[in-house]
């Protein structure tokens, strides 16, 4: 006879991190077509184009974020928010000093360091999203 019982917490875990990813990947994508919109098209400085793009991902992030990923936390939505957006700018922070390095000192072409740097800002950003901003 087959078991019905509940998901675990453990399989909830896991599903998150796969919607995590999901979403992730989603305005990762969007990120980066906006970023390649923005300075292979519009002729934009690469941390100016980084940083617009960016933005416009985080604030999409968050949307599909709250509604999908992370159901809302012990925190009001407006406190939600604030937490998010304030970690958002410390990864936003950490992006644009990354993808600086990479093409200012590792003399990567600007897209892949963006790139890299949006894959190494995704751990902290599941990281915090998901211990301050969402937390239970």
């Amino acid at each position: 006879m087959k078991d019905f019982s509940p998901v675990t917490a453990k399989q909830n875990e896991l599903f998150q991190i796969i919607r995590f990813g999901l979403v992730g990947a989603f305005c990762a994508a969007l990120d980066i077509i906006f970023f390649i919109i923005l300075y292979d098209y519009l002729k934009i400085n690469y941390l100016i184009a980084n940083f617009g793009s960016t933005c416009f991902a985080i604030l999409i992030n968050y949307y599909i974020s709250k509604k999908w990923v992370f159901k809302s936390g012990k925190y009001s939505a407006r406190v939600e928010f604030a937490a998010f957006m304030i970690f958002s700018i410390i990864g936003l922070v950490i992006n644009q000093f990354l993808i600086w390095l990479f093409v200012e000192r590792f003399f990567m072409n600007p897209k892949t360091g963006k790139i890299i740097a949006i894959i190494l800002v995704a751990i902290f950003n599941f990281i915090t999203k998901k211990i301050f901003v969402f937390k239970k």
